[in-house]
């Protein structure tokens, strides 16, 4: 963010989409980490395929924003950045509620069979 006002005429407070964005990627990255490892225990299904296709587009998603995020900050094109990097950081975090929900909802209405048995926990 620094580098980005020294090479621009943005204010700190007109910087801070730059630290939105990459705090999303992090939140992102968090809840595909957790996906991954329930996906592994997922049985095949329908509901499987389509975890998996949620799972993918957030994926895909966060990778188009972190690439904006590594680009070069120019002068000439930092109003261009800010707005495309804006524009992503909200449909990445659409992206990640529509997994979270959904996950959430399989869990409450029993949609998830597992390809394990899982002991209950005990303390």
């Amino acid at each position: 963010m620094q580098e980005m006002q020294e090479t621009s005429e943005l204010t700190w407070i007109q910087v801070q989409f730059a630290k939105k964005a990459v705090d999303e990627v992090i939140k992102c990255r968090m809840t595909l980490k957790w996906t991954y490892a329930m996906g592994y225990y997922l049985e095949k299904s329908n509901q499987k395929e389509l975890f998996e296709d949620n799972q993918r587009d957030l994926e895909k998603a966060v990778e188009a924003l972190s690439e904006l995020l590594e680009r070069p900050i120019e002068a000439e094109t930092v109003a261009s950045l800010r707005q495309q990097i804006t524009d992503k950081t909200v449909y990445v975090l659409k992206r990640n509620e529509v997994m979270l929900e959904d996950t959430a909802s399989g869990f409450l209405e029993g949609r998830w069979t597992w390809n394990t048995t899982v002991s209950p926990f005990v303390v």
